[in-house]
């Protein structure tokens, strides 16, 4: 895969922001990527070409389901679905789970390809900063449905710190027993951007050396140093 192009599209669909901004864990970031950005369907469409190359790559299409946590991975998951359909032929079901299970109607905390025990699914998430979500939902299809995680395919790995000095997503991946598969990382995204790109945006000197300050005190080492 280019991760080029992907930093591109997030550049260009306003996703990829720099500024300062607040997050979940409470830090403060000169960066921030905000995936309801995605919010046309060519957008969309051009996201889940992403997700269902990464996924195809890896051999993970052949699982029984994508998965995708509310609220943000509802529309990845049915985006991948549809776009391994279309461009390599593969008819794999979606599944998402409600933030509080329905008592009426039909009923249950899950909606789409129904999921049971000895399924395989992967899951889809959006970004990765200290893995609460993967922390949360990746018991409940494992241990109380019975489902297999057969991997899990993030857009963005920002390779933070999480509990201790390893990032969140070596984290997840020694505590919940799964891999973990970012279609870019922070790294990717600072060393395309610090030079001239194709992206319409160059991060300058000051926002550089913020950046390096922010990786400094909250930064795990990339696995690849």
């Amino acid at each position: 895969m280019d991760t080029t192009q992907v930093i591109d599209f997030l550049v260009q669909s306003q996703a990829l922001k720099f500024g300062e901004f607040l997050l979940k864990s409470g830090r403060k970031a000169p960066y921030f990527i905000n995936t309801g950005c995605f919010d046309t369907g060519d957008k969309i469409s051009r996201l889940g070409r992403f997700y269902a190359e990464k996924l195809h790559s890896l051999g993970l299409h052949r699982a029984d389901a994508v998965f995708g946590p509310a609220y943000k991975g509802i529309p990845l998951c049915v985006a991948a679905a549809m776009s391994l359909q279309q461009h390599y032929g593969v008819d794999i079901g979606f599944s998402f789970n409600r933030k509080e299970a329905k008592t009426r109607g039909e009923g249950g905390e899950f909606v789409g390809k129904p999921l049971s025990r000895g399924m395989k699914v992967v899951l889809v998430e959006d970004v990765v900063t200290a893995g609460t979500t993967l922390q949360e939902v990746v018991p409940v299809l494992r241990d109380r449905v019975g489902v297999e995680v057969a991997g899990v395919v993030i857009l963005v790995d920002r390779s933070e710190k999480g509990a201790g000095s390893i990032s969140a997503v070596q984290q997840a991946e020694r505590d919940l027993g799964i891999r973990v598969h970012p279609i870019v990382t922070i790294f990717d995204i600072i060393s395309y951007l610090s030079r001239p790109n194709s992206s319409g945006f160059q991060i300058d000197a000051p926002l550089r050396s913020r950046i390096d300050e922010y990786r400094a005190e909250f930064g795990a080492p990339s696995l690849e140093a």
